[in-house]
Formats: structure tokens, C-alpha cells, sequence
């Protein structure tokens, strides 16, 4: 993404990282035919690469994430990239070990967000002792680990290194774009499920993920960033690329017809905007607003035609088949009528179980991860299916953690903001472009997620990446720009 003159000892560019990377290689292709060996080949190059190069296996995690590669254990998915993690935790700790225990603390758990993801780690653990499920609970607090704990700290190792950041985001938005594409050939094809159905003739187009909402999550969460690149990134970015990338991520945000995500990524530009007014003047807002609003305009436009093109060949019919006009009008409806509208209903009957779940277990909850256990013990009357989270993060971390968990939420969310902000306030005259442009975006990312979880619980394999990028490169920053 950026043009600079690099050494060959470089960590992403060493001539080191070739032959691991290539017995990897070798392992996923045999692993087509001979899935053991092929595994068996792949992680011996993994883990050769993380010590060689942590970077470089932080690029092949942020590829591999998004893609359900992996086996089931005890209902439980474990995918490739859980494996990648615990090798990369390992190295991380291993060039860190001589530090002691505060060198430890502070590579996992950097400021500013330490004691809040603390609180709700201690609160997991305690929820073991109320828990529908130890080894579910086990696995989430793992999970929880993995992502907030791990990644957070391997992504910002090597600091504001713009090189290595340059292919953490390059490597994200290759990622979002390939996964879109496939979206719109399910979305062009109709290859979904029934329910899924929209404009008679399409779907809702869902990726790797299983769940539209998921998909658009992916996608909303990583437009803001791209957005603040493109438009407040130094010259020296390859911003053709980035146009392009940004233009992919929008269709995809529109195509996965997520009402979250659309609300998700409005909100993110406006909050944006304003940060950006403040700090910059708002004579750059235009140049924002021009990007961040035309082009998701265009890609609903493009939507909208692509509905009447029929590539299906089915006669299915479905009650719930709204184009893309109908879906955006229905968005505002199903706030001002909520009984009107089947989604918005099925919600209302998930959020009271989760409050009943609260009201049961207002001190420990019923386990981290457990909710879904609740309600298919205690379904309301008019559940359609029995769901696999509250749809509501708040709500999700009090049942599984009681009151203490929303408290945990609203205080994460709170740092991670207030943070990105006065970063970026304190330090607007001093920041590099490049470091401008992506504490905006991680600032639009990390207000994206807020806003679609008030309505999703999406801290899941793959979706959660924008957000781990997002919360690396605040932490990162204020080690270098603050403590300067």
C-alpha cells in the first residue's frame, strides 16, 4: 500500500519467511486430497513462520479467519485459525518471558482498555460456577482470550511499524473483498435458504459466516477504515486499490440486506464526520462525505437493478421477498411498528428471554456463551427457532454473566471510543496522515460495532477482525503519540 525502501531483514520481507511459507503451502493443497497430512504439513510451516516472522503468520491468521476450516469437538467448532493463535501467543510469550510479569501484562494487556477486558474476563471465569455448560463456558472464555488477549497484542507488536500495518489492513481488505465477491455470486444465484429469500429471485448473501447479518457485519465494520484511507491517507497509498476495495466492501454491506449494518456504517460516517470537522476543518468533511455516502448510494442503486435480473431459474416464493427500497423503507418501519415486522418481533421475544435470563441470575449469569442453552430450556411463546445468541451484546454478556456483564460492555465500549478520540483530538497537529487516517477509521470501525450489537452479538471467528485491527491500532498509537 505504501512505497518505502525496506531492508531484506525486514520482518515481513525477509527471505526467512519463504520456505515455511511454502511448506504451508504445500500442506493446504495436500490437504484437498489427504486432509490429516495436508494439516499435518500445514501447521509444521505455521509454526516454523510465526517464529520466523510473527507478522507474516499474523497475515495468513487475518486470510484464514473468515473461512470455516477446522472440526467440531463436543458441538463446539475449533477452526484453523484458533490453532494460529495459540502458536502465535506462544511466541509472543517466549519473546517476552525475560520482561517478567509486568513485561507480560503489559504485551497482553495494553493500555487502554486493561481494566475493563480484566473485569470481564474475571467475570467469565466466576460464571463458571453458575454456568449451563462448563466446557461451552471453557471454550468462550478461550475464544474471548484468543481475540481480545492474543490478537490484540500480536497485531500491535511491532508498534506503528507503517510497513507491517500496511499488510495487516492490505491483507483485511483483500480478505472482505473476496469473501463480498463470493456474496454476490450467492446473492446473483439465489444459493441460500428459503428464508433468506429476497427480490423473489435473490438472497441475502452470507459469505463464510452462515448468517447475512454476520456478513454485513464483516463488511460494515470495515468500511469506515477504508473510507478514512482513501480520503485522509497520504499520497504515497495506492488509493486505486483502496477505491476499489472500498466500493467491494459497500455492495457487500448492501447485499447482505443487514438492517444493522446499514444503521451500523450511517452511524460510523456521522460520528466520523463530526471527529473530523473538529480536527480538521470541515472543508475535509465534503471531501469525506463525498466518498462515505456516493459510493454506498451507487451500490444500493446497483442492488436495485441487479434485483430484476433473474439468474435463478427457481419459482420459489416467499412472503418475505422486499427489494432493496422496500428493505432500506422497512428499517424505519419496524422501529416505529415493531409488531408489524416478523424480525423485529422474533427479537422483542429474544430480548425479554434474555431479561428473564438476567432477572434468574442477576450476579453470575448462566455462563459465558451459555444464553442459547437458556432459551432453548425456557423458549417464549412465539419464538420461531431457537437462536444462537440474544441479539444484543448488552444483553447477551447479562444473561451469560448477570448485571455485572452489561456494565463490562458499556465500560469496553466506552475506553475503546474515548480512547480513538482523544488520540486523535490531542494529538490531531502532530499525528503523520497515515496515523490520522486510521485512528479516524479505527475510531468509524469500533462505532460500527457498538451500534449493529445493540441489534447482533457479533464476536465471532472472522467477523471480529475489523474490530481486533481497530482496537491494535489505538493501542499502538497511544504508546507512541501519547506517552510521547
Amino acid at each position: 500500500m505504501q512505497a518505502e525502501s525496506l531492508s531484506s531483514q525486514h520482518p515481513m520481507l525477509s527471505k526467512q519467511v519463504i520456505q515455511p511459507l511454502a511448506l504451508a503451502g504445500i500442506g493446504a493443497l495436500v490437504a484437498i486430497r489427504f486432509g490429516a497430512v495436508g494439516a499435518v504439513l500445514f501447521f509444521a510451516g505455521y509454526i516454523w513462520l510465526a517464529w520466523v516472522s510473527l507478522p507474516a503468520a499474523a497475515v495468513l491468521y487475518i486470510l484464514a479467519a473468515p473461512f470455516p476450516l477446522g472440526m467440531v469437538l463436543h458441538h463446539h467448532k475449533f477452526y484453523a485459525a484458533d490453532f494460529m493463535a495459540l502458536v502465535m501467543a506462544l511466541k509472543l510469550a517466549r519473546d517476552h518471558w525475560a520482561e517478567g510479569v509486568s513485561g507480560l501484562a503489559r504485551t497482553f494487556f495494553p493500555r487502554p482498555f486493561r481494566w475493563p477486558l480484566l473485569f470481564l474476563l474475571v467475570l467469565s471465569v466466576l460464571s463458571l460456577a453458575t454456568s449451563i455448560s462448563h466446557f461451552g463456558t471453557v471454550i468462550k472464555i478461550l475464544e474471548y482470550i484468543e481475540f481480545f488477549v492474543v490478537m490484540v497484542a500480536v497485531f500491535r507488536e511491532h508498534g506503528t511499524d507503517e510497513t507491517i500495518w500496511n499488510w495487516y489492513l492490505g491483507a483485511l481488505f483483500a480478505v472482505v473483498g473476496a469473501v463480498t465477491l463470493y456474496g454476490v455470486y450467492q446473492f446473483m444465484l439465489q444459493l441460500g435458504p428459503v428464508y433468506n429469500i429476497v427480490d423473489v429471485h435473490h438472497v441475502r448473501a452470507t459469505g463464510f459466516f452462515g448468517q447475512p447479518n454476520v456478513f454485513g457485519g464483516f463488511s460494515d465494520q470495515t468500511f469506515p477504515m477504508l473510507a478514512a484511507l482513501v480520503v485522509l491517507g497520504p499520497a504515497t497509498l495506492r488509493k486505486g486499490w483502496l477505491k476499489i476495495a472500498l466500493t467491494l466492501v459497500a455492495l457487500g454491506v448492501v447485499i447482505s440486506y443487514s438492517r444493522g449494518s446499514w444503521v451500523a456504517d450511517a452511524g460510523a460516517v456521522f460520528f466520523m464526520g463530526i471527529l473530523i470537522g473538529v480536527t480538521r476543518g470541515w472543508g475535509q468533511v465534503k471531501n469525506f462525505a463525498a466518498y462515505s455516502i456516493l459510493i454506498p448510494v451507487a451500490m444500493f442503486v446497483l442492488v436495485f437493478f441487479l434485483g430484476k435480473v433473474d439468474l435463478s431459474h427457481t419459482s420459489l416464493y416467499v412472503g418475505a421477498h422486499k427489494n432493496t427500497l422496500e428493505r432500506l423503507k422497512t428499517t424505519v418501519t419496524a422501529i416505529i411498528n415493531p409488531s408489524g415486522h416478523f424480525d423485529t418481533d422474533q427479537r422483542l421475544l429474544i430480548w425479554k428471554s434474555a431479561i428473564s435470563a438476567i432477572r434468574q441470575h442477576p450476579l453470575l449469569g448462566v455462563g459465558l456463551g451459555n444464553f442459547h442453552l437458556f432459551i432453548q430450556h425456557h423458549p417464549p411463546k412465539g419464538l420461531a427457532g431457537i437462536p444462537p445468541m440474544a441479539h444484543d451484546l448488552y444483553l447477551e454478556w447479562g444473561a451469560d454473566l448477570g448485571i455485572g456483564g452489561i456494565i463490562a460492555g458499556l465500560w469496553l465500549e466506552w475506553t475503546w471510543l474515548a480512547s480513538a478520540v482523544r488520540l486523535v483530538r490531542e494529538q490531531a497537529a502532530k499525528l503523520p496522515a497515515y496515523w490520522y487516517a486510521v485512528l479516524v477509521g479505527s475510531f468509524g470501525t469500533l462505532t460500527a460495532f457498538v451500534i449493529h450489537n445493540w441489534v447482533d452479538f457479533l464476536i465471532d471467528q472472522g467477523v471480529v477482525l475489523p474490530l481486533l485491527l481497530a482496537l491494535a491500532l489505538v493501542s499502538a498509537a497511544w504508546d507512541r503519540y501519547r506517552k510521547a
